[in-house]
């Protein structure tokens, strides 16, 4: 995991990239140039050859970029065997033939990065990223750097425990000083500004040396599959994540399946973005996250994201490297989370103000989610739904959600780890029905929380808990019963909290229901 854990939701209409596909055309095994009969620019056909299409593929994109706008890289029906593509400045398209249709492979012991940058101060990232003949391959099977394009219609495998050769890849301490012999991505989109769409494309991945915590049954041998992800760095860097230039752009993620990788998409160190990332079908992907993001709206809408065994159906984590970010926005709407082990639905956190002392700048809405807890392993699970505001969110909205089978609840917290009070700001949490969970809502420190018209049923402790100086909050016109110590708990600490209308049977102190 690159941060700690970490959101639910709104369908907001963005337009997505109108990007134009080449017609294909029959032509010999290999690399083609068609220039004629296509008003819309060149189509450059690539047969796959049954061994190594490394260089055929890498041909192409140069060829495209050399054309311009409006070129497209089309791929035929069969299996494409390839070691790391590079691409600089593409924008057309990259077109296969349809999912399962067309599949790439990764080869085997796909190429090392330069030696210089591969240690434990210096990163792969430090030098620019290159195909796999040349000196600085990146641990990423398609990087694209800059441009505007599509990519679509195709089935990305690595089917390879260990792809990576000996001594593999570095991370530097603040990821953890591992080293890893995983594919960290199958796309990377990087640079300092591109419009990517990628639509219609299946990613599947394998066990391998990435090892999940806590006991669950589960090794990757993808860190990432779909990664939009600022990682450039300007000459005299010092900090190989903080001095890392940002990412512009609008990027989306749509009608795609993602299976068995750590995380199934991943973006960070955006700046002026537009994110979708809508109508997906993830499995076995625990840390689908994004990490410091500034001026950016991001969209989760309609996916279907389940086998989560730890970690969180969706992590967002604000100020984690960064302290010079300006406010953005997670819609989480209208999707579908399964989860087990130790994992939780939508998960965010903000930093700033207890790693930097600033002000929080990510907010989030959370609409019309189901989370499904899965504790069929007879193990602890973490939370059904875990909305944490531990580190304190700008504002956080969780609205006609539905939760059930188990887990923590809905949990808002305004203190850190040590207990040190943090705050967070406006957060609404209403209209949800939330059924056998630990605790149903937990106001742990929380304050300006408003928990209205809830129904919350057979919690295993408490149904609504404030706890640790938890002030200034309202509990109105919520439905709770069945649980099993109090339906209604304050603590008695903290000050301003107002209880009303509530419909409950228990509560601590009497006279809350």
């Amino acid at each position: 995991m690159r941060a700690r854990f970490g959101v639910l939701v709104v369908v907001v209409g963005i337009a997505v990239l109108m990007l134009t596909f080449g017609l294909p055309t029959t032509t010999a095994r290999g690399t083609s140039d068609l220039t004629t009969a296509n008003a819309w620019g060149h189509t450059i056909v690539v047969r796959p050859n049954g061994s190594d299409d490394t260089a055929d593929l890498q041909a192409a994109f140069n060829a495209c970029v050399s054309y311009g706008p409006g070129c497209t890289v089309q791929l035929m029906k069969g299996t494409y065997y390839t070691a790391q593509i590079a691409v600089y400045g593409f924008q057309g398209s990259f077109v296969g033939a349809g999912k399962g249709q067309t599949i790439i492979q990764a080869l085997p012991n796909l190429a090392p990065p330069n030696s210089a940058d591969n240690t434990p101060t210096v990163p792969f990232w430090a030098a620019a990223p290159t195909a796999a003949t040349g000196s600085n391959p990146w641990p990423v099977l398609f990087t694209f750097v800059n441009g505007a394009f599509g990519v679509s219609g195709m089935t990305i495998t690595e089917p390879y425990a260990n792809p990576i050769v000996a001594p593999g890849w570095e991370w530097p301490a603040e990821y953890g000083d591992t080293t890893t012999t995983a594919l960290w991505a199958v796309i990377l989109v990087t640079g300092e500004y591109a419009d990517a769409a990628i639509t219609q494309v299946t990613v599947n991945g394998a066990g391998g040396d990435l090892s999940i915590p806590m006991g669950t049954p589960s090794t990757f041998n993808l860190d990432s599959s779909i990664t939009y992800y600022g990682m450039f760095l300007p000459s005299g860097w010092t900090d190989p994540f903080v001095d890392q230039i940002p990412l512009s752009g609008t990027f989306s993620l749509t009608n795609s399946v993602i299976y068995w990788s750590e995380s199934a998409f991943y973006m960070e160190n955006l700046l002026d973005a537009t994110v979708v990332v809508s109508s997906n079908w993830v499995s076995s992907s625990p840390a689908p996250e994004f990490v410091d993001v500034s001026n950016s709206q991001l969209y989760f809408t309609g996916n279907s994201i389940t086998n989560v065994p730890y970690a969180a159906g969706i992590f967002g984590v604000n100020s984690y490297y960064k302290s010079d970010l300006l406010p953005s926005t997670v819609y989480v709407t209208g999707n579908y989370f399964g989860v087990n082990w130790q994992g939780s639905g939508p998960s965010f956190w903000d930093l700033g103000p207890a790693d930097f002392g600033i002000a929080s700048t990510l907010n989030a809405v959370i609409i019309g989610n189901t989370v499904v807890s899965d504790n069929s392993c007879e193990c602890y699970t973490a939370a059904v739904s875990d909305v944490l505001d531990e580190f304190s969110l700008a504002s956080l909205t969780v609205l006609g959600n539905t939760l059930y089978g188990g887990g923590a609840g809905v949990g808002v917290f305004g203190i850190d780890s040590s207990g040190v009070f943090v705050g967070n700001g406006p957060t609404a949490i209403m209209g949800n029905t939330i059924l056998g969970a630990d605790y149903g809502i937990w106001l742990d420190g929380a304050v300006n929380t408003h928990v209205t018209g809830n129904v919350i049923k057979d919690s295993v402790q408490y149904g609504i808990a404030l706890t640790n100086g938890a002030s200034d909050n309202s509990v109105a016109y919520n439905l709770v019963k069945g649980s099993g110590v109090d339906d209604l708990f304050w603590d008695e600490t903290g000050t301003g909290n107002v209880w009303f209308g509530d419909a409950c049977q228990t509560s601590s102190p009497p006279g809350l229901c």
